[in-house]
């Protein structure tokens, strides 16, 4: 297809290519979007030509090793000290004295608990829909 400029749609797809790079000129950029405005088939090409430039310009970062603390000393910042996590308290059971202080005492031999265990008067929130507030218990 030829246009008023006298360029065909391989001419324009080479503008189109040499502006992905950076090399087009501001009058051949400008006459290549006019076209584009009326050519589909060149707007198919300028579409797939970016979307294979950004899929090389973009992928997965691979492994570098962390150097923000290299980075810091070497501009004089200090580094705050990060303390320890505190040790994980174990959680006792409703039974055991945990979320109800031991108020909550198992039901009959057969009645109903929950998923994790709790009796039914146990009032940690897990027969609500909450999440068990106890250690998990073994049914």
């Amino acid at each position: 297809m030829y246009d008023s400029v006298g360029m065909d749609c391989q001419g324009y797809r080479e503008v189109l290519s040499a502006r992905l790079d950076g090399e087009a000129g501001d009058d051949e950029r400008a006459a290549a979007e006019d076209h584009l405005a009326g050519c589909a088939s060149c707007r198919a090409f300028a579409d797939g030509a970016d979307r294979l430039g950004r899929l090389a310009r973009v992928g997965p970062a691979g492994p570098v090793p962390d150097l923000a603390d290299r980075v810091l000393a070497a501009l004089g910042v200090a580094v705050p000290a990060v303390p320890p996590p505190a040790p994980e308290v174990p959680r006792l059971s409703c039974l055991d004295g945990g979320c109800c202080g031991g108020s909550a005492t198992p039901g009959p031999v057969g009645a109903a608990t929950s998923a994790c265990g709790c009796a039914s008067t146990c009032g940690c929130g897990c027969r609500q829909g909450s999440p068990c507030r106890c250690a998990v218990r073994a049914a």
